[in-house]
């Protein structure tokens, strides 16, 4: 009985030290957040974030090796913050083609208001950011990814898609999602209308 008391109180402290670091790095993430949404990645440094954290600049390597870790994973958060925001205001049960249209409207007029999410083809984070949501490990992460995923999937086999069909459209979708993690428009100008444009007539092909 001792021991059985001494290792649930041993596990209660690991858990309870746990919630410490997740709580003091969240409040380092939130202060980290304000001053990239207000100066911008490249104007932002180290010392500012850790100022805004009321914190020592030592403290924020405890949680963050690079600045540019540290947006990786603001932005994650407001990422999800806001695709979360667009499964809820987009009609999927409309036609496949409308469906496209919302999300490339929805994701433009909330991307483009958010000082963290247009900060995705400044040169200074570009690379690292494309990466980091090309990994595997991401995008088998990406609840917005998966969403996609599945309701066009169910689409498919609502539309009498065979297994195989719907296999060839979804790395079609890989595809396009590798041009975005890839493709800047820096590199290709025009390249957000281009890709409206492909996925559009895709699409409209697809289920017509």
């Amino acid at each position: 009985m001792p021991v059985y008391g001494a290792s649930e109180h041993i596990v209660l402290f690991i858990h309870r030290e746990l919630r410490t670091v997740e709580d003091k790095k969240g409040t380092l993430r939130e202060a980290a957040r304000r001053v990239f949404s207000e100066r911008g990645y490249k104007a932002t440094s180290i010392a500012a974030i850790a100022k805004e954290a009321h914190v020592a600049v030592g403290s924020f390597y405890n949680y963050y090796r690079s600045k540019e870790e540290a947006f990786i994973d603001v932005h994650d958060e407001e990422n999800d913050r806001v695709r979360r925001q667009m499964m809820d205001e987009i009609d999927w049960t409309a036609e496949p083609v409308k469906v496209a249209g919302q999300l490339f409207d929805c994701s433009l007029r909330l991307v483009a208001s958010n000082k963290i999410l247009s900060e995705w083809d400044n040169p200074a984070i570009a690379s690292a950011l494309h990466a980091h949501y090309w990994s595997d490990a991401k995008r088998e992460s990406y609840p917005f990814h998966q969403f996609l995923t599945r309701t066009f999937s169910q689409r498919m086999t609502e539309a009498g898609f065979d297994e195989e069909r719907i296999r060839q459209v979804q790395q079609v979708y890989e595809l396009i999602y590798f041009m975005d993690t890839h493709i800047t428009s820096q590199d290709f100008p025009g390249f957000e209308q281009a890709i409206r444009t492909l996925v559009t007539y895709f699409v409209k092909g697809l289920f017509t």
